[in-house]
């Protein structure tokens, strides 16, 4: 955004993108000259310099939020869910352990750092007592399949959105976070299914 004496004009951060938009003072909610904002195009005006409204300062363009938020618009990333998938994901229960192993006594520990928002794998390692010189691993995923059916609304949302997008500030989920930060997420103390591969080496 940038100050100019009947208002301000908003420079898009693509450099490709060469239209610029004019801002009225009623319109700029207070923002500064070199702030980065988040602003909405106003009806009508098919002539001339397209007219603006500011809807949220960002604030300064080193700010890690304003790089995720520059990245978000200008790739086209979804950062909302269709109502289906999320209410598939706030329905959603813990899974039984029904006949599946226990491995609640077994260490195992988180890879993700403490400041992460989800906390996908887990592994553990021992020294195998039957190979001297061997160990055994365990390497654990959450059990996403299990919320996920195929084809349901979680299902389809997921393939459009292919992955989760990780920013300094914040991430992007593949899945509503009532699956991606709980059900899916293991974490410590707390009863979660997972997928778990045993590994020897020698």
């Amino acid at each position: 955004y940038h100050l100019t004496g009947n208002g301000g004009r908003i420079e898009p951060p693509n450099r490709k993108e060469r239209r610029e938009f004019r801002v009225a003072r009623a319109d700029s909610t207070t923002a500064r000259d070199g702030e980065i904002v988040l602003a909405s195009l106003k009806p009508g005006n098919r002539f001339g310099t397209p007219e603006a409204r500011v809807i949220e300062r960002v604030g300064d363009s080193s700010n890690p939020r304003a790089f995720s938020l520059i990245a978000i618009h200008s790739y086209d990333i979804p950062t909302d869910f269709p109502v289906e998938a999320v209410s598939l994901a706030e329905a959603a229960k813990p899974v039984p352990l029904g006949a599946r192993d226990d491995l609640r006594t077994v260490p195992l520990v988180t890879i993700d750092g403490a400041d992460a928002r989800d906390f996908d794998d887990a592994v553990f390692a021992e020294r195998d007592p039957a190979n001297d010189d061997g160990w055994h691993a365990i390497v654990a995923i959450a059990d996403v399949a299990y919320y996920v059916r195929p084809n349901d609304a979680l299902d389809r949302e997921a393939e459009q959105r292919g992955n989760s997008v990780y920013f300094p500030d914040r991430v992007v989920p593949m899945l509503p976070e009532a699956l991606s930060n709980e059900l899916c997420s293991l974490k410590p103390d707390v009863d979660r299914a997972c997928m778990a591969v045993h590994l020897w080496f020698d």
